[in-house]
C-alpha cells in the first residue's frame, strides 16, 4: 500500500501512478504482444484459421465480460478497505470472492463446452453459406478455452485482488510465467516440432489452458504465503461463506459486468455483420483487432492504477487526492498513447506484414489501420476515466457510456456506414472513431460533475452516512 499522508505534491502523485502503473502497463503490453504473436502463428496457418480463433475469441470475451463483476468490484472493495486500514475486511473480500469464482467458473466451462457449435453457428448466421472449415476448427478451440475457465477465473481475481491492494509487481510476474508457457506450447503444438504433433488451432487452445494452469497455481501460492495485508488461510474459519460480502462484491461489480457484456455482445453483432463480408475481411477485422490491442491495453494498465489509488484515497477520506489522481493518470495515458501512435503510423505497413502476407488482407487493413492510428489516444483518455469512476464505486456511469456508445452509436453508424454507404470494414471502423469521442466525452462529464466522489461503497461507509 502506497503512503497517502506523503502525498502532497503533483510531482508525489505522479510518480505513485507510475509506480503502480509501469507493471500494470508491462503486464498488459506484454499480454497484448503475446496475444499478436499467438494470432501470427496462428495467422500463418491461413485466413481460415485466424477466422475461426477470432470469432471464438469474441464469444470468450463475453464470458470474460460476465465474470468480470467479481474481478471488478473484488478490486474496488479491496483498495476501499486497504485505504481505510481495515485488513481483516479485505481478506474477507479475498477469500469470498475467490469462493465465488470458482463455483462460478465450473457452471460456466460446463455451459460452454456443450453450446461451443452452437454459438458459433449463430456467429456465422448472416453468411450466405456457412464456412464449414471454420466451424469445425473454431468449434474444437473453443470447446478447450471453455474449458479452462477453471483457472482463468481464479487467476484473474488473484491478479484483480493484488492489484486492490497496490501489489501490480506480483500479477506481472505470474503473467511472464504463464505467458511464456503458453508461447512455447503453442509454437510446439501449432506447428509440430519434434516428437510434438501439429495440432493448429487446437494446439493454440491447449497451450492456453496449461499457461493458465501454471498461473492459477503461482498465484495461490502467493496468496497462501501472505504478505502484511492479505493471506489465504486454508482453515474451515477463514474459509467462511460470507453472503453479505458476496452481495457487497456483486452490487459493485454488476454494473461493470453488464458493461461488459454490452461492449463484447455489440461486438458480437459487429462480427456477425463483418461476417456477411466474406473471411479474408473477417481476417482482416481480426488484425486490425489485435493491433489496436497494444493502445486499449496501455489504457487499461493506466486504468488500474487509477481503480486502486481512487479507491485507497476514498477509503482514507481523501476525496481532493482521489480527484487529482484520476486526472493525472489520464494526463500520462492519453499522452503516452499520442506518443507511441507516430511510428505505429509511419510503420503501419510492415506492423500488418507481421500478421499476414495475403495481399488483399493487406490492402483492407492498411487504411482503417492508418485511421484508429490517429485517434487512439482516445482510449486512454476513456479507459483510464471509467477505471476511476470504478475505483469510486461509481461502476453504473460507464456502463450507461458503453450503452450509449457501443449500441447507440457504433452499431448504428456501422450499419449506415458499412452497408448503406458501402464502405464495407473501413465503415464499422469509422463508426468506431464516432463511439470514441462520443465516449470520451460522457465519461469527462461523469469525472467534471465529481458526483463519483460520494458514493458509499462498504457497509461501514454506508451506516456512518
Amino acid at each position: 500500500m502506497l503512503e497517502l499522508d506523503s502525498t502532497k505534491t503533483t510531482t508525489d502523485i505522479r510518480k505513485n501512478i507510475l509506480k503502480l502503473a509501469w507493471p500494470a502497463l508491462l503486464m498488459m503490453f506484454l499480454q497484448s504482444v503475446i496475444g499478436m504473436i499467438d494470432v501470427m502463428m496462428i495467422g500463418s496457418i491461413g485466413p481460415t484459421a485466424l477466422a475461426a480463433v477470432d470469432m471464438s475469441n469474441r464469444l470468450i470475451m463475453v464470458v470474460v465480460g460476465a465474470i468480470s463483476a467479481l474481478s471488478i468490484g473484488a478490486t474496488a472493495l479491496v483498495a476501499r478497505y486497504v485505504g481505510a486500514k481495515n485488513h481483516k475486511q479485505a481478506n474477507k473480500v479475498m477469500v469470498n470472492a475467490l469462493i465465488s469464482g470458482i463455483v462460478l467458473s465450473l457452471i460456466l466451462a460446463l455451459i460452454g463446452f456443450l453450446t461451443s457449435q452452437s454459438l458459433l453457428e449463430m456467429m456465422m448466421v448472416l453468411m450466405e453459406e456457412v464456412d464449414g472449415a471454420v466451424l469445425d476448427q473454431g468449434s474444437i478451440y473453443l470447446r478447450i478455452i471453455f474449458s479452462s475457465m477453471v483457472f482463468a477465473l481464479p487467476m484473474m481475481l488473484i491478479t484483480a485482488i493484488l492489484q486492490g491492494i497496490g501489489d501490480m509487481k506480483t500479477p506481472l510476474y505470474i503473467m511472464i510465467i504463464s505467458n511464456i508457457c503458453n508461447v512455447v506450447i503453442n509454437y510446439l503444438l501449432i506447428f509440430g516440432v519434434g516428437v510434438f504433433p501439429a495440432l493448429g488451432v487446437a494446439g493454440a487452445a491447449i497451450g492456453t489452458i496449461l499457461s493458465r494452469v501454471v498461473g492459477t497455481i503461482a498465484g495461490f501460492i502467493v496468496l497462501i504465503r501472505g504478505n502484511s495485508i492479505l493471506k489465504l488461510e486454508l482453515n474451515k474459519s477463514s474459509l467462511k461463506v460470507d453472503f453479505k460480502m458476496i452481495k457487497e462484491i456483486f452490487t459493485i461489480g454488476i454494473p461493470a459486468a453488464i458493461e461488459q457484456l454490452v461492449r463484447q455482445s455489440s461486438q458480437i453483432i459487429y462480427t456477425i455483420l463483418i461476417a456477411a463480408l466474406g473471411t479474408l475481411t473477417l481476417a482482416a477485422n481480426a488484425i486490425v483487432m489485435n493491433i489496436e490491442l497494444v493502445p486499449i491495453m496501455i489504457g487499461f494498465g493506466f486504468a488500474t492504477a487509477a481503480t486502486t489509488l481512487v479507491g485507497q484515497s476514498l477509503g482514507a477520506g481523501k476525496k481532493d487526492l482521489a480527484k487529482e489522481y484520476a486526472k493525472q493518470t489520464a494526463y500520462l495515458s492519453t499522452g503516452l498513447l499520442i506518443v507511441i501512435s507516430i511510428p505505429m503510423f509511419i510503420f503501419a505497413h510492415p506492423i500488418i506484414k507481421l500478421f499476414t502476407t495475403d495481399l488483399e488482407v493487406i490492402n483492407l487493413v492498411l487504411p482503417i489501420l492508418r485511421f484508429m492510428i490517429v485517434i487512439q489516444a482516445l482510449f486512454g483518455l476513456i479507459i483510464v476515466l471509467a477505471g476511476a469512476l470504478r475505483g469510486g464505486g461509481d461502476t453504473k456511469w460507464p456502463m450507461y457510456s458503453t450503452i450509449v456508445g457501443d449500441w447507440g452509436v457504433r452499431l448504428t453508424l456501422g450499419l449506415l456506414f458499412g452497408y448503406s454507404l458501402g464502405y464495407g470494414l473501413l465503415g464499422f471502423w469509422m463508426a468506431m472513431g464516432v463511439n470514441l469521442f462520443v465516449m470520451a466525452g460522457l465519461n469527462l462529464w461523469r469525472y467534471k460533475s465529481e458526483k463519483w466522489l460520494n458514493i458509499k461503497v462498504t457497509e461501514e461507509e454506508k451506516l456512518a452516512a
